[in-house]
């Protein structure tokens, strides 16, 4: 066999690896899923403490960008460069994350729609949400301390995009934040090298499309009302329709999606 003929043979084994049939991609996930429905209780509190914790990054970055490239027309597009810090950190972490980890343990509650899976879902959803908005409050906080003054104000700055949509216009936007998420969930484990080029990609858009991410955009509100700029209240008439939009984005419509296309080999 020649030297072109091997690399060919090597080339097309390779990527008969690498595709993964929707069945067996859904089988997987669905799997996993399983494997976070019944994780101890303490283990994804502290996990998903130190992923709102690591969101903040996120948040940094965009700081610091806004405070280099300043006020010019396509600075939103420079500053959502760095909105994808804190999910990177996260899944290279493999932390629990709302809207991320949370979407896998509604494919086996649709599989088998048993009291007792529901049950488990409602529980996790309730200790990762917990958690993560606990490490997003936490970090938010104290950012305004442990970074220079300029700095702090370009994260307000950069944060202050969260403020310019009402309680509808948030649930509206926060739909495709939580559906972007969600195909993030559903795709990365087809991707045998890419997953963090993934994870950039889907949240870069989430950045750029100013749509809004309840974990991250807590951070954002946290930073807003210790700077002065938001109340409380205002927080969390954000906060509300954003995890309402999140997790109908994520949850209902793409679990729903993705449970349609294979639900009749699965069964």
């Amino acid at each position: 066999m020649s030297k072109k003929n091997d690399q060919e043979l090597r080339a097309k084994r390779f990527a008969a690896r690498s595709e993964i049939a929707s069945k067996t991609l859904y089988s997987i996930i669905a799997e996993t899923g399983k494997e976070e429905l019944l994780r101890p209780s303490s283990s994804l509190l502290y996990s998903a403490l130190t992923a709102g914790l690591a969101m903040g990054a996120s948040v940094l970055l965009m700081g610091a960008i806004e405070r280099a490239v300043g006020d010019v027309g396509w600075n939103y597009l420079a500053i959502a460069v760095g909105y994808p810090a804190g999910f990177l950190l996260i899944a290279m972490a493999r932390m629990q994350l709302f809207t991320e980890n949370t979407l896998t343990a509604v494919l086996p509650v649709t599989k088998h729609r048993r009291w007792r899976s529901v049950r488990l879902l409602m529980r996790l959803w309730a200790i990762v949400l917990f958690g993560n908005l606990v490490g997003a409050v936490l970090i938010g906080s104290v950012l305004s301390h442990v970074t220079d003054p300029e700095l702090f104000d370009a994260m307000v700055t950069a944060s202050s995009h969260i403020m310019h949509r009402d309680i509808v216009g948030n649930f509206i936007a926060a739909l495709p934040a939580g559906f972007l998420i969600g195909l993030m969930a559903w795709s990365l484990p087809g991707l045998p090298y890419e997953k963090l080029g993934a994870v950039f990609i889907v949240t870069y858009l989430v950045g750029a499309g100013g749509f809004p991410h309840i974990v991250a955009g807590t951070v954002e509100a946290t930073v807003l009302i210790v700077a002065g700029s938001w109340g409380v209240g205002d927080a969390i008439s954000f906060i509300i329709p954003v995890l309402i939009g999140n997790t109908l984005g994520g949850a209902a419509l793409f679990a729903g999606l993705a449970y349609g296309q294979v639900h009749e080999e699965v069964e």
